[in-house]
């Protein structure tokens, strides 16, 4: 929005006055930009009267009005957000659609075979005693190997 801001000072002769004015920087919403952001935003210019003493000495000055240009999102962003969110869709919906695929081929394999699904505790089981079957055996061969006499 616009600010009309409107203050009298008296200073006295050969004084000087610095006015500054803080402000927070706000990010336009996209619907609020000008038709033309690449042009910029006009600040109007500010207007300072002197007064001597009459008001018919009364010296009036004007500053020049200022351009600011605003950052402006550039037409790759949506483009950002449209490859971002498809990847993630083709993402979820392809493991989705593998672990769909897995499962399915697996039971009708099992169905054609005869084959009994095991639960998860049996694969445990015969995971570990397997295991324990090779360390057997090579604890086994490790007895059996001679050892070498050094002449």
């Amino acid at each position: 929005g616009s600010l009309l801001f409107d203050r009298e000072f008296y200073l006295l002769p050969d004084s000087s006055l610095w006015l500054m004015i803080d402000f927070d920087e706000v990010h336009l919403p996209f619907l609020k930009f000008p038709a033309d952001p690449n042009r910029g935003i006009d600040v109007f210019p500010s207007r300072a009267v002197f007064i001597s003493g009459d008001a018919a000495d009364a010296i009036t000055l004007h500053s020049p009005s200022v351009l600011i240009i605003p950052p402006v999102p550039d037409m790759s962003m949506p483009f950002n957000v449209i490859s971002l969110s498809c990847t993630l869709w083709a993402f979820v919906l392809g493991s989705l659609l593998n672990i769909l695929v897995r499962r399915g081929t697996e039971s009708i394999k099992r169905e054609f075979t005869g084959e009994v699904e095991k639960r998860p505790i049996v694969r445990i089981k015969d995971i570990l005693i397997s295991k324990m079957g090779k360390i057997k055996s090579m604890l086994q061969t490790k007895r059996r190997k001679p050892k070498s006499k050094v002449e």
